[in-house]
């Protein structure tokens, strides 16, 4: 601190011109002039200018001391190695939790901050350090346990290389996981066996076998598969690549069809039976793609027996009836079905479903009667609690007398009164902002169409590709036993139509599906069927308004609008007395008595 410098006179005015250029404070000067006397203590004694490697030792002001030595005259660079000088590079250490060596200056590996931000600090049961654990122990013991369980345990050695120079990839002890794994699946692939009817790939089968019970089968993903099973299997596998199947989708998919191939072989047809029994051994199974795909290739048999749900409904319904009124029900199911003494339309099995869930909940309550000849009409009028129930309850006794079953309809002179229902709108702050809740574009589409244009769902769900003409903005609405009805898009609903068939050509670029509406079930289907109003409940709860409702606003707000009842016939294609309804319910000042009765 007392030595005199000759170049502290040529150093002075240079501080206080850089202090001044940089508006700095008097005490920065001061330290200045005090870190330049220590560069020009620490200097070498036979060196009259200061190196910048002398600059870089100083605690502070280093990177202005540099620009002052310069200014002054006093300082020996090194070319193109003052900025190594001024930031030296520290020594590399070893990891202080695994200590492995990377080479790096780092205090920790990558490896072990990757296991830090996923596990909690604790005494390891090993080496009683703390650190971060899993299962009781840290990294490093981690690791040490597992490469001691591998049957091929690499010999340890006392240096313990990390970092992109780990000589065993064992960054988290997760790939050592991987290698106990591929272990497995080794030892797994020893074991796979050959079903015995399938040792000789020549021999045919002898005779038609009863149904096969396939949870009985020893583990179902031991099964050897041959190389035309194999290929097929790979077929499938690329065919759900092209077409953007989800990945437990495909999974799902292989996983059945493998089962499949290696115990039933190639060379003979699989019943539709098998492809349902496999699926049915657990949920990582799947039944509906495989079907579809065996089918277009030829390799399914249809089930002559096979009935769909709603009939399945239908005939357990009927069983879990009183036995004296089973009988008279399954003629009433026949005749429903066109299938009685004289030829009648067949109806659904989703509507025949409906009627008999609504009767068998009725005959319980007659089990006291021999037959349903017994019933009485005050019996029906209390047991008609509604308008579903007496539906149900007249299409039953009307079949009966038709099949000569019953001497008299019970139903006949009895008449349901039901309230008349008047629509009610829905407040304005509900539908604010509907549009935004509804997601995708599927989705707005279908809100635009069944809340804009008062289009049912179902409707919805089966408008096809060829009733759109985006040229005209034109869309046509089938109805069964009706004349279609037309709506004209306007521009928004249309520029929505265009963002689905986009979004749809991008998921589905292979889909034949002939419908507008599509779901990622039906998109690829081999049956190209429609999607349910089901499909649209995600949709209905995100909004929170009934569909119906929706429909029902959007009239009464056009008949707001116009008085006319002819205008909402043509543009929502409903019935005059429908019409009438809701401009009564819009105006009933311009109503004095009902004008269809007058």
């Amino acid at each position: 601190m007392d030595r005199d410098f000759p170049e502290l006179p040529a150093l002075t005015p240079v501080i206080a011109q850089m202090t001044a250029e940089r508006n700095l404070s008097d005490a920065w000067e001061r330290l200045a002039l005090h870190m330049a006397r220590l560069a020009l203590a620490v200097r070498e004694a036979d060196q009259p200018l200061v190196s910048e490697q002398d600059i870089a030792q100083l605690p502070q002001l280093r990177g202005p001391l540099v620009e002052i030595f310069r200014r002054a005259g006093l300082l020996r660079r090194r070319p193109n190695r003052w900025h190594l000088a001024l930031h030296p590079q520290p020594s590399a250490v070893s990891c202080g939790h695994c200590l492995s060596w990377s080479g790096t200056i780092a205090k920790l590996c990558s490896a072990c901050k990757n296991w830090r931000r996923s596990s909690e600090r604790g005494a390891c049961r090993r080496c009683h350090r703390t650190l971060p654990l899993s299962l009781g122990r840290c990294r490093r013991c981690r690791v040490v346990d597992l490469e001691q369980t591998l049957v091929d345990a690499p010999i340890p050695d006392q240096l313990w290389f990390g970092g992109d120079i780990d000589i065993y990839v064992n960054k988290t002890g997760r790939d050592l996981n991987s290698a106990r794994d591929r272990q497995a699946q080794q030892l797994r692939s020893e074991s796979r066996y050959w079903p015995r009817h399938l040792i000789d790939p020549a021999q045919l089968e002898l005779f038609p076998a009863s149904e096969r019970n396939w949870k009985a089968v020893q583990n179902p993903g031991l099964l050897r598969i041959s190389e035309p099973g194999q290929s097929i299997i790979s077929e499938l596998d690329q065919l759900a690549r092209d077409q953007a199947w989800s990945s437990a989708t495909r999974k799902k998919s292989l996983r059945t069809l493998r089962v499949l191939m290696a115990w039933l072989g190639t060379e003979t047809p699989i019943l539709e039976r098998d492809v349902v029994g496999v699926g049915d051994l657990s949920p990582h199974y799947n039944t509906v793609r495989v079907a579809g795909f065996l089918q277009t290739k030829g390799m399914l048999t249809l089930d002559s027996d096979a009935i769909g749900t709603h009939e399945a409904s239908v005939h357990r319904w009927v069983d879990q009836a009183p036995a004296q009124f089973q009988a008279d029900l399954r003629s009433w199911i026949a005749v429903l079905r066109g299938q009685g003494k004289r030829p009648s339309p067949p109806m659904r099995w989703g509507t025949i479903r409906g009627y008999t869930l609504h009767v068998v909940s009725v005959l319980g309550t007659w089990e006291h009667l021999a037959s349903l000849g017994e019933v009485t009409e005050q019996e029906v009028k209390t047991a008609a609690v509604n308008y579903s129930v007496f539906t149900s309850l007249r299409s039953l006794f009307r079949a009966l007398r038709r099949e000569r079953r019953i001497f008299r309809d019970p139903a006949r002179n009895v008449h349901l009164t039901t309230p008349a229902r008047v629509p009610r709108p829905i407040p304005a702050d509900r539908l604010r902002g509907l549009l935004n809740l509804a997601g995708g574009a599927k989705d707005r589409l279908a809100l635009v169409l069944m809340a804009v244009y008062a289009v049912r769902p179902k409707q919805v769900a089966e408008i096809l590709l060829d009733d759109l003409d985006r040229s005209t903005g034109r869309l046509r609405i089938r109805r069964p036993n009706r004349l279609d009805h037309v709506i004209c898009l306007d521009e928004f609903a249309l520029r929505l139509v265009k963002e689905w068939l986009a979004e749809r050509h991008h998921k589905w670029p292979l889909s034949t599906n002939p419908y507008l509406i599509v779901s990622p079930l039906t998109a690829l289907h081999i049956d190209r069927p429609a999607v349910g109003i089901a499909n649209f409940s995600t949709l209905r709860d995100r909004i929170g308004i009934n569909f119906t409702q929706l429909r029902q606003n959007r009239l009464l707000d056009e008949a707001r609008e116009t008085a006319d009842p002819v205008r909402l016939m043509r543009l929502f294609g409903i019935t005059s007395y429908t019409a009438i309804h809701y401009v009564r319910t819009a105006h009933p000042e311009h109503f004095t008595i009902d004008p269809t009765q007058a």
